[in-house]
């Protein structure tokens, strides 16, 4: 399920990238499929307001879709970490040896570093 969330999630970033980079800070994107987007009339693909308000929701759902995965992969990492402490790790842990849990050498055998 985390492959299929990440990716999902992936794909939602790349398409807001690419709508963000498609925009105009002015305002105006895409104002050259609606034929200038002087006339109000049905001379082109889609007029320049139409095409910006287009853009501006398609880009809002999108970045809400990249919020909500981004949440959701965040919880499901969090719960497959163990629940318990970090000091409870074994692996974190210093291994140090008394001088009674060492293993005694044979005589004549070089001496460990």
């Amino acid at each position: 399920m985390t492959n299929v969330l990440l990716a999902i999630h992936l794909i939602l970033c790349l398409g807001l990238i690419i709508l963000v980079l498609i925009q105009r800070s002015e305002g105006g994107a895409l104002s050259g499929l609606g034929g200038g987007g002087g006339g109000g009339g049905m001379s082109g693909l889609m007029t320049g307001r139409s095409a910006s308000n287009l853009l501006t929701r398609t880009t809002a759902l999108l970045a809400a879709g990249f919020m909500v995965t981004s949440l959701v992969l965040s919880l499901l990492a969090n719960a497959e970490r163990n629940s318990g402490s970090i000091l409870d790790d074994n692996s974190l842990k210093p291994v140090i040896q008394t001088p009674a849990e060492q293993k005694p050498t044979e005589p004549g055998a070089p001496l460990a570093q």
